[in-house]
Parts: C-alpha cells; structure tokens; sequence
C-alpha cells in the first residue's frame, strides 16, 4: 500500500498522522516514508528542548499539506520522537495527494 499505512481516519473525519522527528537536522522537510515502522520520517532544524521542535513540525506539516497550523495538533508524543498528528477540516485524499507530491 506504500506511504498512505501512516494515515488514518478517525470517525469524525479527520485525518491522523504517523511521524518520527528528526530534531536538529540541517534542513527542515520531509526526509522519507519508513516502511518498517508505517511512519513517515520529518526533519526540523530546531532541537528538541522546550517544545521548538514540536512547533517546528507543526510548522513544516502546515507547508507540506498546505494546511493552516491551527488545524494540525499533535494527539501523543509531546517528548517522544514518534508522534500522532491530527489534521482536521481536510479531505484525506489531498493530504495523501500532497503526500505523493513531496515523496516524489
């Protein structure tokens, strides 16, 4: 099934995100999709002290998906690298259509 595994679907429609963070990295932006943990794997440039890094990804999710930030929230992980993100008000298909894109 190749990237969409790290989707899923809540019963209210929205849309929920596997994520491994890659903290300090030289760039910020999606890196990969790991296939062995169904995650997809995200770099951000600021370190992971204080939340910066969690709001880094909020942010880089918010540019790759085209979505507004205040409608990406991070569900569980706060001080974990490996997270659940949730986007809400978004059509699943455009997230893995903006997915597709940025994998390519």
């Amino acid at each position: 099934m190749g990237f969409t595994d790290c989707l899923q679907t809540t019963l209210l429609g929205e849309t929920l995100l596997s994520i491994h963070v890659v903290p300090g990295a030289k760039q910020s932006g999606l890196i990969e999709y790991d296939q062995w943990t169904k995650s997809l794997r995200i770099a951000v440039k600021a370190r992971a002290e204080g939340g910066k890094a969690n709001n880094a990804l909020i942010y880089v999710i918010s540019e790759i998906l085209n979505v507004p930030k205040q409608d990406i929230e991070i569900i569980s992980g706060q001080k974990s690298r490996t997270k659940k993100i949730k986007i809400s008000n978004h059509d699943e298909q455009l997230i893995k259509t903006a997915l597709k894109h940025n994998l390519e």
